[in-house]
Formats: C-alpha cells, sequence, structure tokens
C-alpha cells in the first residue's frame, strides 16, 4: 500500500477547554502549530528560536497560530517551576519574554533565576510570586501536560501542525517548510472535492464508494460492472471514486495521481478509463498525451505530476479506507455496506434493490 499521511486526530475539544499557556493570536489562522515543550529539555531549547521566529513573522504570509504548551518532564527537576514562571509572566502579558529568558539560561532555572528574570522583565514581583506558587497556575501546566498526555506525546519538543504530529528540533526553514505543505496539503484535497470523481445524480438514494487501483485489473473488472450497474438504474446510483493503489503495482501511485489532475479540470473518468483500457503500457509521456487529446495543458499536466501536488487527496482517501476496513482494492460501499473483490451484476443489484427499498420504507 501506498504510505498515507498519518491522520491525527488532535482533540480539539480538550484544546479548547484548556487554557493556553503562551498563544499567539491570529484570526482565523490557516496553519495551527501547538507544541509541547519543557524549558529544561536541551533539544527544546535549540527549537525555541525557530518557534520564536515563527511566531514573530510567520510563514511567507500564512497565517500561523502558535501555541505553546508546557509539558515538563519528571526527570528535569526545575523544569515544572520554570513552566509556572512562564504561566505567571504570561498573567502579565510577558509570556514570550519569559520563554525566551527560560531557554537562553536553561542552566539557571532555580528560584532565584526565576525571580530575577520576573524582575528583568519588570513583572509585578508582588503578583509574579503569588502568582508563581498558587494552585491555579499550577493547574494550567497540569492542563497543557494533560492534553499531552491525551495525545500520547511521550518526549519533548514535540508539535502538532493542524493536528498532523512530528517531534524532535528542526530549524525555521524545516518548520516552515512542513507549514507549507500542510497548507498544499489541504489545499489539493479542498481542490479536489468528490463531486469531480463521481457520476449518477448528486441526490441519488443510494451511493456507491468504489475503492480502487487503476493499475489493477481486479479493480478494472469491478469498474465494468458498476458501469452495467449504473446503466441499470441511471437515477438511483451515484458512483462515487476512491483511490487505494496498491504498492504492488509499480506504477500505481503515477496514474492516480494524473487521474487526479485529470480531475482537477473535469475529467476524471476519461483519464480513469484510459488507464484501465491501457495497463500494460501506461507511460508518463501517454498520459501527458492523453491529457493534451482532452484538451488539458500538457506542460501544466506535466509540471503537476512531477511536483506530486494532488498526491495528498490520494493520501486522504488511503488513510479514510483503511480506518473503514479496507485492505485491498477493489472494495465497494454500498450505502455503506462493504463489499470486497469484484461482485456480480446480480450481487450488485440485490444490495442497491435492498437499499432503496430501505429508503423508500422510512419515507
Amino acid at each position: 500500500m501506498r504510505s498515507s499521511y498519518r491522520q491525527f486526530i488532535a482533540l480539539m475539544a480538550l484544546a479548547s477547554a484548556t487554557t493556553l499557556t503562551g498563544h499567539s493570536e491570529t484570526a482565523n489562522p490557516e496553519v495551527t502549530v501547538q507544541i509541547f515543550s519543557d524549558f529544561q529539555c536541551p533539544y527544546c531549547g535549540q527549537f525555541a528560536p525557530a518557534v520564536r521566529e515563527m511566531e514573530t513573522k510567520g510563514v511567507d504570509g500564512i497565517k500561523t497560530n502558535i501555541q505553546f504548551r508546557n509539558f515538563p518532564l519528571s526527570f528535569h527537576p526545575f523544569a515544572q517551576l520554570a513552566a509556572q514562571a512562564s504561566v505567571a509572566a504570561r498573567e502579565q502579558g510577558k509570556f514570550w519574554e519569559m520563554h525566551d529568558l527560560l531557554f537562553a539560561h536553561q542552566s539557571a532555572l532555580r528560584r532565584e533565576d526565576l525571580l530575577k528574570y520576573a524582575q528583568t522583565l519588570n513583572l509585578d514581583m508582588i503578583r509574579f510570586v503569588q502568582d508563581l506558587d498558587s494552585d491555579r497556575i499550577k493547574k494550567l501546566v497540569d492542563d497543557d501536560r494533560a492534553a499531552g498526555t491525551a495525545l500520547k506525546v511521550q518526549g519533548t519538543p514535540t508539535f502538532f501542525i493542524n493536528g498532523k504530529e512530528f517531534s524532535g528540533t528542526k530549524s525555521y526553514q524545516q518548520l516552515s517548510a512542513l507549514v507549507k505543505a500542510d497548507v498544499g496539503r489541504r489545499m489539493a484535497i479542498t481542490e479536489l472535492a468528490d463531486a469531480s470523481m463521481s457520476k449518477g445524480p448528486p441526490q441519488a438514494p443510494v451511493t456507491i464508494e468504489f475503492f480502487a487501483d487503476l493499475e489493477s485489473p481486479v479493480s478494472r473488472s469491478a469498474s465494468y460492472v458498476l458501469d452495467e450497474l449504473t446503466a441499470k438504474y441511471p437515477a438511483g446510483v451515484r458512483v462515487q471514486f476512491r483511490n487505494y493503489p496498491l504498492s504492488l503495482h509499480p506504477q500505481a501511485g503515477l496514474v492516480h495521481d494524473a487521474a487526479m489532475t485529470a480531475a482537477r479540470e473535469g475529467h476524471f473518468w476519461e483519464m480513469a478509463n484510459y488507464v484501465f483500457d491501457h495497463q500494460d503500457s501506461v507511460r508518463e509521456q501517454d498520459l501527458i498525451a492523453y491529457a493534451g487529446r482532452l484538451g488539458l495543458d500538457q506542460n501544466k499536466f506535466a509540471e503537476t505530476l512531477r511536483t506530486h501536488r494532488y498526491a495528498p487527496r490520494v493520501d486522504a482517501d488511503i488513510a479514510d479506507g483503511f480506518q473503514r476496513g479496507v485492505r485491498g482494492s477493489p472494495v465497494i460501499f454500498v450505502n455503506g455496506k462493504q463489499i470486497d473483490g469484484v461482485p456480480s451484476l446480480q450481487t450488485l443489484t440485490s444490495y442497491v434493490d435492498a437499499a432503496l427499498a430501505a429508503k423508500n420504507k422510512h419515507q
């Protein structure tokens, strides 16, 4: 199976229910970077400049929301108190300034050091000391740690870009590249809506999802049966294609990228059928030439293939299918009921008739 993007549920309900330690607010952020860090961790110290640079200037015009979460590790004796100091400083609007001082002086994080940093920042010292030792501040740090634990964070630094997990230190350039890749991934998925890869009436009472490998002869056979089915139920069935290329087919990645590129221009089914009909000989230049025959810009088509612009849409389908129990292709779902392999027209007809009867019964 082609490797898929790791789909990670970021437990947003938990994140929104807890108070963020350091929160660089951006209206309607395109990308949220959530960082779990320990002020005594040397790797977090290496990562801190990149985080700070992104917090101050973002990424090439991309709206970026940086969320810092304290995750003090038990074997760092001064990490907990340093985390409390950062929250106490945040209470006076100086979180990031304290953040910088703590990471710049990781070997000096005892209580007297923290008080000195607070004085350097001209904080209200009476309030700072009260907050530093308060149960309320301790709970905020505990809330951050609990959020990380719920996300299965085991070490620091660990960070999530729109819910996708990464770990280890990164430079600003590396972090920016990850942010840009996430934006590109989501744009690719958004640009290729389901409608660009479906046929049949949008409001048809029966939806058939077809998880297929365009280079697979077995998927090709299933496609022929589906063509017969849609001819039999022109108003009752909508077929929705789902990508599920298999690693045993060396050209599967290429042909699925080509089909997605054609789908962006409204020619998915033509490209998919071309691949099905030329499985033994399809090459990149053949796909580009066929795109030209469809009226597409061949240079643009070739460039899109080269950059794998729509590979994230393929990967999203793979991840979705895997979560639903798909372990190979073809797999067909008839209103959610799974059929593995190539069904006969008679079998598919029985499923569709049952789905139509169920719909009519509940109307």
